[in-house]
């Protein structure tokens, strides 16, 4: 076979498999697109949470930039967004207007607490990440967010500024979202200080 006729076999093969790389790279990027563009501004339903390692935290979304993030420890894009949600959390530690709430679920609708406390402990141990995780047991926060918002995919993780309404919303992970998502999250802050000054 001559060199032209490899180079004609090869081409629309190749051409095929750039056109796959090309797709991939955009489908898994998680951007803000339609779906979820019409919920930015949208005010945050009810959230009913139990924290997984305190009896006593309060949780309150009022006031504060919060971003919510639903992983699981099940989910392998969860398992790889979650330590970059963690560092942001741990550089913004002495902020108080800024909070992480990460919900750790299972792979149903309802989850055995128990079972969930458990697997979600031995997960943080074994990575190191230090965080304080929440569960959503019955399934109601979920599903909340499931009418309002059409969640439905893990990891999801909802901006939400300090009157409750939904900034940006980020489903799916790639390298990227870390920075996206910190670069958010410092605008929320520095509106919120702007908006709060006299």
């Amino acid at each position: 076979m001559s060199l032209m006729a490899i180079t004609q076999h090869l081409r629309i093969p190749l051409i095929f498999f750039l056109l796959l790389i090309i797709i991939g790279i955009i489908g898994c990027e998680p951007t803000q697109n339609q779906q979820t563009q019409k919920h930015i501004g949208k005010f945050v339903p009810e959230i009913s949470l139990v924290p997984l390692e305190t009896s006593d935290a309060a949780l309150v979304l009022t006031g504060k930039i919060t971003l919510l993030n639903f992983w699981g420890t099940w989910c392998p894009p969860c398992r790889q967004e979650l330590p970059g949600l963690a560092r942001l959390a741990s550089r913004l530690s002495g902020e108080p207007r800024f909070q992480l709430i990460a919900v750790s679920c299972g792979g149903g609708a309802r989850d055995d607490l128990d079972q969930l406390r458990s697997d979600t402990a031995a997960f943080l141990t074994s990575t190191g990440i230090k965080i304080s995780p929440w569960a959503d047991p019955s399934g109601e926060t979920r599903f909340n967010f499931s009418e309002a918002f059409d969640f439905g995919a893990y990891p999801t993780t909802y901006l939400i500024g300090a009157d409750r309404r939904v900034i940006a919303i980020w489903t799916g992970y790639s390298p990227s979202v870390e920075t996206q998502i910190a670069q958010a999250v410092a605008r929320s802050l520095k509106d919120f200080s702007e908006t709060d000054s006299p």
